[in-house]
């Protein structure tokens, strides 16, 4: 059994969490301990929950908020801090939701539904990510020239949203969205409290305050009491909690190990109980550290190439003029070396898979199958026509067409942009590859501000619009897409109902992989390592792992 070992300290420091019998080599932590190391591979966003839309910081939120649902281990959307799922209009416009009674905030002041209100329309003012799924469904988010309000003023007066009292919650949809419940479980729709956030609603500063002693006030089993978006969060335990009593936690600190080899020996050597980026490849070759695997099973997430096509390409390099053409696009996307880049990213097959769409594994249609499945391959891998296709607009090996691809700096990604880089070379593209730290990448990306660029994401609620709304609306954050024709497909798909509108679905998906707008390259899902005697954490297909109930046994 392959141990890893830095030095005689290291040694020291394994020995007293190796225990088991006959020498199993299981590393656990002491029995009954209340605070809980965790590891992360980037930077942390301000815990604001109107602004998050990355999963590190999401999921340290699933810790110290709740929403008023939430997924379950399969997908399914239940309730939390609701009564019951809510009561739909016959028209599916109108949704009625009931608060259980007696919820607090952690100081032990009430939460209602006029809190839950308030926090949906300030986060409207922060123009963060998400607030798509409030402009983009809720009636009165936007002006009469489409763009979204971005002031309270306007909010108070327009938005379909309002506490009936203090336990009912009035909400008006703009059209009918079957998946709307699941789009409640977002981060978005996390109360905050007003007094915490202060004067400036679109102000995300407050959420950098904390320390022990004034605590960032949640609604969840921990308030947040350190905040070092470079460094580490710490949360502590909320007494007022409505489950305190199950909550054997004290605190849990979440610290930035970007270094997927450091992170593994950090694990290794005690120094963390639950690592969420690792290095898969040393996993799959000990048999050690696979009995310490914790996978999000089932996990819904893809990784693809987001080409700069719509109309924030304004041709003002070669690489942009190019990358107008819908034959070179296609021709990228068939010799970018799917399997190349996935074994280079280093999660086997154990825990991934090519992909040759957008919509990953895991998304139910209206009768229950795999929507991937169903769809089957958008593309196929085909250098040859590539190549027939880059020499038929004139580039050779003399010749090379120069494109810059965009990521965020970690070595997966890296290995990742590495491999595509040398599978296209096969087809006369020079990729040039352009790393930068995660905020600045993400600004980048967002702004339209690349040519190719890095993306993934998992599924927020589990329906193929998930996915394809990311490409639906000139203010949609990131859309470099901006094709009317797939915007009306996919409208059109949303008037219809049942399998016949998963079957228009799957239309415009394959219009969206056909024009070579995304790229896909495979589908995965994390394998964490965790220490033995760490128990009682739950998950959910979008990625959301649950630590409020984990303990040590």
């Amino acid at each position: 059994m392959k141990k890893i070992l830095a030095s005689t300290a290291a040694l020291a420091m394994v020995a007293t969490t190796l225990t088991g019998c006959g020498g199993s080599g299981d590393i656990t932590a002491e029995s009954g301990k209340t605070n809980l190391t965790v590891a992360v591979g980037g930077d942390f966003a301000l815990p604001d929950p109107a602004i998050v839309d990355d999963s590190i910081t999401a999921n340290v939120l699933a810790q110290c908020y709740d929403g008023l649902y939430k997924l379950d281990k399969d997908g399914n959307v239940v309730a939390n801090l609701a009564e019951d799922l809510p009561t739909i209009s016959e028209d599916g416009l109108t949704y009625t939701i009931k608060l259980k009674d007696g919820l607090t905030w952690s100081d032990g002041t009430p939460l209602t539904a006029e809190d839950f209100v308030w926090s949906w329309k300030r986060a409207m003012t922060t123009e963060g990510y998400y607030t798509n799924f409030m402009y983009g469904y809720i009636a009165g988010t936007t002006g009469e020239d489409g763009n979204p309000y971005t002031n309270m003023e306007d909010l108070d007066a327009n938005m379909g949203v309002r506490a009936v009292d203090d336990t009912t919650i009035e909400i008006t949809l703009k059209m009918a969205a079957p998946y709307f419940t699941s789009m409640l479980t977002n981060t978005v729709f996390y109360p905050v409290k007003q007094d915490e956030v202060g004067s400036d609603p679109s102000s995300s500063e407050w959420a950098q305050n904390a320390s022990a002693d004034d605590p960032i006030v949640t609604n969840g089993a921990f308030e947040i009491t350190g905040v070092n978006i470079k460094d580490a969060i710490t949360l502590s335990k909320s007494e007022n909690y409505s489950d305190a009593d199950n909550v054997q936690l004290e605190t849990i600190e979440f610290k930035v190990m970007g270094d997927l080899d450091s992170q593994t020996q950090a694990f290794i050597s005690g120094e963390v109980d639950f690592a969420t980026a690792v290095n898969v490849e040393q996993i799959n070759n000990d048999e050690q550290l696979q009995g310490h695997v914790y996978a999000v099973d089932p996990f819904v997430c893809n990784y693809f190439v987001l080409v700069n096509a719509g109309n924030e390409n304004d041709g003002s390099t070669d690489g942009l003029a190019a990358l107008k053409d819908v034959e070179i696009r296609q021709a990228i996307s068939m010799a970018i070396g799917r399997t190349t880049a996935r074994n280079a990213f280093g999660y086997g097959d154990d825990y991934s898979y090519d992909l040759y769409a957008l919509i990953p594994s895991g998304i139910p249609d209206a009768e229950g199958n795999d929507f991937y499945e169903q769809g089957g391959h958008l593309i196929e891998d085909d250098v040859e026509a590539a190549k027939a296709i880059m020499e038929s607009k004139g580039y050779s090996e003399d010749n090379m067409l120069t494109l810059t691809y965009k990521y965020n700096n970690l070595a997966t990604h890296k290995a990742v942009a590495e491999a595509m880089q040398a599978s296209l070379r096969e087809i006369y593209i020079d990729l040039q590859l352009s790393g930068s730290e995660k905020e600045a990448f993400f600004n980048d990306r967002d702004a339209g501000n690349f040519e190719l660029a890095r993306h993934a994401m998992t599924a927020d609620y589990l329906d193929p619009m998930c996915y394809l709304s990311m490409y639906v609306g000139s203010t949609t954050s990131g859309n470099t897409v901006d094709d009317p024709e797939f915007e009306q497909m996919v409208n059109e798909a949303n008037l219809l109902s049942g399998q016949e509108r998963m079957e228009k679905l799957h239309e415009a998906e394959a219009y969206l992989i056909e024009q070579g707008y995304i790229i896909p390259l495979f589908g995965y899902t994390e394998p964490f390592l965790k220490v033995k005697n760490l128990t009682g954490i739950t998950s959910s297909p979008e990625g959301h792992y649950d630590l409020t109930h984990a303990y040590f046994e």
